[in-house]
């Protein structure tokens, strides 16, 4: 599945189903598993953060979160007694930004592919079933193509 939006498209292709089930399980920091370090997180953002300011204020689901955290950054913003405080706050915005914007892709991409209701073993076993047909797909190619 590709996507016209590349911060989305990053996602899709970076977390797979178990994480994905286990993100939105779960909620913990520690779910996001490719996006841990403050550097990984800055990253993405430097590079998507159009698209993820976008993807937020059109996702009805989102928005108001998504509002909501604006709104707590701007009041804060107010109580930093200098740069130095300003940007530990900025980094921590960025950072919950980043969070809701990879927990919402992450809760698409689960209800299109029906895991919202599955357990997290029966996502272990469709994510073992995905890497069995792909494995079988590579040995083919290597062996020549001979069935």
């Amino acid at each position: 599945m590709t996507h016209n939006n590349p911060a989305v498209e990053e996602i899709m292709t970076t977390y797979t189903p178990i994480e994905v089930k286990k993100l939105i399980d779960r909620s913990t920091d520690k779910e996001f598993v490719h996006h841990q370090r403050p550097e990984d997180i800055m990253k993405f953002y430097a590079d998507h953060d159009c698209y993820i300011h976008h993807w937020l204020l059109d996702d009805t689901y989102a928005f108001p979160f998504y509002v909501r955290l604006q709104a707590a950054y701007n009041e804060a913003q107010a109580t930093c007694k200098n740069e130095e405080a300003r940007f530990g706050l900025q980094t921590l915005f960025i950072k919950d930004v980043v969070y809701l914007f990879i927990a919402t892709v992450a809760w698409d991409l689960a209800a299109s592919h029906d895991l919202l209701d599955k357990t997290l073993s029966e996502v272990e076993d469709y994510q073992l079933n995905i890497d069995l047909n792909h494995r079988k797909k590579q040995l083919h190619v290597i062996d020549g193509g001979k069935s």
